[in-house]
């Protein structure tokens, strides 16, 4: 046992006042029971000796009489994922000592009616409950829920004097999915802003109930369709971790590739919306023609511009032939070069610099508070790059140089970004020189056990995103929960609009982190 492990159970298991169970491993992660009175305290346990508050899930235990409810950590020096639970009917919060955690337990409450004691925030954040008169099941609601629903979503600002309100969504001009943001200012001044998702709730969690685990990938690749290829291979490794099942070198290397041209073109869009938010049209146009070629290279090497019906568990679906790979080659050398002609062209306009420079900033507190994940934590030198700390797949035979910054500014993020783009294309051309020869793709049928849980970690171009997989007796899903880079970041946005930041740069502060409305409504 990793000796840094063994102390941490051991801090934990000093001061628990309950039962704690002996810890179980399996891959890279550690599960740990403990009682429901000590779960709080471990969870803090596992923060101070490093760990990154990860995610946090509910499910039914031994019927519906009790819940469980699951704390992920990632223990990054220790290259562990933690993972505590516990079962009781009602829990203690650990949001008030770990605020990121406090999204989490509102979805928690919200899915089951359980009461986590201490919960500063009760308010659903998964249904409206004005669209309550929708929903098919709403007569399942336990008492719990029908309360909470009963209450007005209340929306609050800071009480200041001469403060007023400015809505923003949730019907936006664009072609996006609906969004609520409600600025509290006076003048150009923001004192608060409070952000409200889940208008479009699609209920994937509950419709993968009963399904086998291959048949689901059209859903999940409809969590978020320019996160396909990650959310994807994240649920696949869950089950494949449930499963104990090997996946095929050729097939990992081809996992990477096409995780890599996903971070490509889903970067370009990003870095080109900045520019085009702050005026600089030319740029902008410049970046989007360059994505516009890597879409239609993902289409042209898959038939899927968002590289959809790729992955599979166990492997890949379609083998990348030798004349495949050479065109991703090919492709991605000349989409760098011009890249990097655009980028200097980008980084001479004072303009541009004026309009990013010390604008949207998050600062190290927040980040650590709000257990921010991807370019947004990594752009104010929070090291987080799920791919370094628990490589998974073709990453354990390559070295991901994580791209960070200081400031915490729009410009930090721009910059996160294109380092990003290059280094993607780097492990590009690194897995295709090396890439095995012969695939041994299997089919996963018959191979999926009963009452089985697993979890799967893959780095997304927003960000880390964490599948949690449970089976039922006949080896169906029983459970399936998700935690997007999205969901956990979208209350960086709520800090990085304070300070400096003036109501009217609001669109490249959002635009800088471009977080998925879709991925958040789940």
């Amino acid at each position: 046992m990793d000796s840094k492990i063994n102390t941490l159970i051991q801090e934990i298991a000093k001061a628990s006042v309950g039962a704690v169970s002996k810890p179980s491993y399996k891959g890279d992660a550690v599960w740990i029971e403990t009682s429901p009175e000590d779960l709080k305290g471990a969870c803090v346990s596992s923060v101070n000796a490093g760990g990154k508050f990860d995610s946090a899930f509910i499910l039914p235990y031994q019927g519906r009489s009790e819940f469980k409810a699951l704390y992920l950590f990632r223990m990054q020096g220790m290259g562990k994922v933690l993972i505590l639970w516990t079962h009781a009917k009602s829990f203690i919060a650990v949001s008030p000592s770990i605020p990121g955690a406090l999204w989490d337990e509102r979805k928690m409450h919200e899915l089951t009616g359980a009461v986590f004691e201490g919960l500063e925030d009760e308010r659903p954040i998964m249904i409206h409950s004005e669209n309550l008169k929708f929903m098919k099941d709403r007569g399942s609601l336990n008492n719990a829920q029908k309360e909470m629903y009963s209450r007005p979503y209340v929306i609050s600002g800071t009480g200041e004097e001469g403060e007023f309100q400015v809505l923003v969504g949730p019907v936006h001009a664009g072609i996006i999915e609906p969004g609520h943001f409600r600025f509290h200012v006076i003048g150009e001044k923001v004192n608060k802003l409070e952000v409200r998702m889940s208008y479009m709730h699609k209920g994937i969690e509950e419709l993968a109930e009963g399904k086998d685990v291959e048949s689901i990938f059209p859903l999940i690749e409809q969590i978020s369709g320019d996160e396909s290829v990650a959310n994807s291979v994240a649920y696949a490794q869950a089950v494949e971790y449930l499963a104990d099942m090997d996946v095929p070198s050729r097939d990992e290397s081809i996992r990477l590739i096409l995780l890599e041209l996903e971070r490509i073109y889903s970067d370009l869009a990003d870095i080109g919306g900045i520019a085009l938010d702050v005026g600089y049209y030319s740029a902008s146009s410049k970046y989007h023609i360059i994505r516009e070629d890597m879409m239609r290279l993902n289409e042209k090497l898959t038939g899927s511009r968002f590289l959809k019906g790729m992955i599979s568990i166990g492997g890949v679906s379609t083998d990348l032939s030798e004349e495949k790979l050479s065109e991703i080659s090919n492709g991605v050398k000349l989409f760098i070069q011009e890249l990097r002609e655009v980028e200097d062209i980008t980084m001479s306009s004072s303009t541009f610099i004026d309009r990013v420079f010390t604008t949207g900033m998050v600062f190290p507190k927040t980040a650590a508070n709000l257990s921010l994940v991807g370019p947004v934590a990594r752009a104010v030198g929070v090291s987080c790059d799920v791919r370094k700390y628990f490589p998974y797949g073709a990453y354990k035979a390559n070295r991901v140089n994580e791209a960070l910054a200081k400031n915490g500014d729009v410009m930090s993020r721009f910059m996160v970004k294109v380092d990003e783009i290059k280094e993607s294309a780097r492990l590009i051309e690194r897995e295709i020189a090396r890439m095995p020869k012969q695939s041994t793709r299997r089919k996963a049928s018959n191979t999926i056990p009963s009452n089985e849980s697993g979890i799967g970690l893959c780095e997304a171009a927003r960000g880390s995103c964490t599948f949690f997989v449970q089976t039922g007796k006949d080896g169906k899903i029983a459970r399936l929960a998700v935690r997007t880079a999205s969901f956990r970041n979208w209350r960086a946005i709520e800090k990085a609009v304070l300070g400096n930041t003036i109501i009217a740069d609001f669109p490249v502060v959002n635009k800088s982190m471009n977080l998925s409305y879709s991925g958040t409504d789940l």
